[in-house]
């Protein structure tokens, strides 16, 4: 009764649309997490990562398999315009390049765009081909997640110190390990654009602008909408990603504004809302994350959500992160959760003969 009533309190502000649309936004894409089960297990046993967290057992770079098998279940359903459910996949352009930071002795910072990332991994070699005829048949559409899913400037600090935790990650490819000390208000080093001092700052300007340009690069389009790396940032982050054209951010209702020295400030937005710069907020009112809890009905919860969000007139925005269709770490979870999905999208089509399914950037033309 308490999710349920939480579901009613985020859908109420704010304009209604009434019409039924549907959104599915997944985030991560791109980025590396957990390179494979083995360094998983290594990291384990030197305490570096928790054993019950899901974003360590399951979530690693995405293959051609998994994009294909993804697009296979997208293909099954159609909108009351023919359109299938679409991905809006939200990317990190970069990783870090861990030999040309190791071989500048950890002074500089240097990164690999993602497709290089692809290449290094067997699996991935075809991933972004794959990725691209998804693309062409309107089954995803990336937008902008960031240049790198890290706090790069802490991270390369850690490391020119010599610490020995991040360096015995360092040495199998990984960064996302715990981290908590006092002075990181997170518990690792994913949140890109929480910035304590002016050299945080300034290498995050520069990333935002640079991680744009190549996404446009990229991809061949603009990215109209932008999801923070776990929902922090600050009114300079809005400032720069308007300059690059950015006109919506995705996001939970909850905003983690960042402030030198304190905990964050929460911030509540509600869809459509705009801010100062006449850009849109667009909140996820529903979820769809068996990897991260398998014990819940995730199918029947996310109907729930998606009822409750066409009942106050407001597009149905699901959060589902990539941690859900990728099988590199454990191939039964991923085929588990697309079934579920499969399950989800027919319960849809069935339900309400009149959705529409749209992209994030498609969604502004509605507001």
């Amino acid at each position: 009764m308490k999710d349920t009533i939480k579901k009613h309190i985020i859908n109420a502000r704010g304009c209604r649309l009434n019409k039924r649309l549907i959104v599915f936004e997944s985030d991560d894409w791109g980025a590396i997490r957990i390179p494979n089960n083995k360094i998983r297990e290594e990291l384990l046993k030197k305490g570096l990562l928790k054993q019950n967290d899901p974003f360590s057992r399951y979530d690693t770079l995405e293959t051609s398999e998994d994009y294909e098998a993804l697009f296979t279940v997208l293909k099954k359903h159609k909108d009351k315009n023919g359109q299938n459910p679409i991905i809006t996949a939200n990317f990190i352009l970069n990783n870090p390049d861990f030999e040309k930071i190791k071989n500048d002795n950890f002074q500089d910072y240097f990164a690999e765009r993602f497709t290089s990332t692809y290449k290094k991994i067997k699996a991935s070699q075809d991933a972004f081909q794959v990725l691209e005829q998804g693309i062409n048949q309107n089954l995803i559409k990336p937008q902008f997640h960031g240049s790198e899913h890290l706090n790069v400037v802490r991270w390369m600090n850690y490391l020119k110190s010599g610490d020995e935790r991040f360096h015995s990650a360092f040495n199998n490819d990984c960064f996302a390990i715990d981290e908590s000390s006092v002075q990181n208000r997170r518990h690792n080093l994913m949140a890109t654009y929480d910035c304590n001092n002016e050299e945080e700052f300034a290498f995050t300007k520069k990333s935002i602008q640079s991680g744009l340009n190549q996404f446009q690069d990229v991809f061949g389009f603009n990215s109209l909408t932008s999801i923070a790396p776990c929902y922090v940032w600050d009114n300079r982050i809005e400032q720069e990603m308007f300059d690059s054209k950015v006109t919506a951010f995705q996001g939970s209702f909850l905003q983690n504004y960042p402030i030198a020295g304190k905990p964050f400030k929460k911030i509540y937005h509600y869809n459509g809302q705009k801010n100062n710069l006449k850009q849109f907020y667009f909140i996820r009112n529903g979820l769809f994350e068996p990897s991260i809890n398998s014990n819940i009905d995730w199918v029947s919860k996310c109907m729930e959500s998606i009822e409750i969000a066409f009942k106050w007139g407001k597009p149905a925005i699901i959060g589902t992160h990539r941690i859900n269709f990728v099988g590199q770490m454990d191939e039964k979870r991923r085929t588990e959760n697309l079934e579920m999905f499969d399950q989800l999208l027919f319960r849809i089509t069935q339900k309400w003969k009149d959705i529409q399914f749209l992209s994030s950037d498609n969604l502004l033309k509605y507001y």
